[in-house]
């Protein structure tokens, strides 16, 4: 049986999905996200709206 797959949402912070998912883009076409080494598995979507890589999360809400 395969784990759900789940959203967390952090405050200030991406919003963390893990599990099996297909991101598109307007489209239609299939969007790879970035290999997260230190959470293998997850990906994360910008919920700041300051990310140079939307949909994925860069780290820009980190930054003054």
């Amino acid at each position: 049986m395969t784990d759900p797959t789940t959203i967390a949402v952090r405050p200030n912070g991406p919003y963390l999905i893990q599990g099996q998912i297909e991101i598109r883009d307007s489209e239609g076409n299939l969007l790879t996200p970035p290999v997260n080494n230190k959470a293998p598995g997850t990906v994360k979507l910008c919920a700041c709206g300051r990310s140079l890589s939307k949909p994925f999360c860069d780290g820009s809400h980190n930054r003054p």
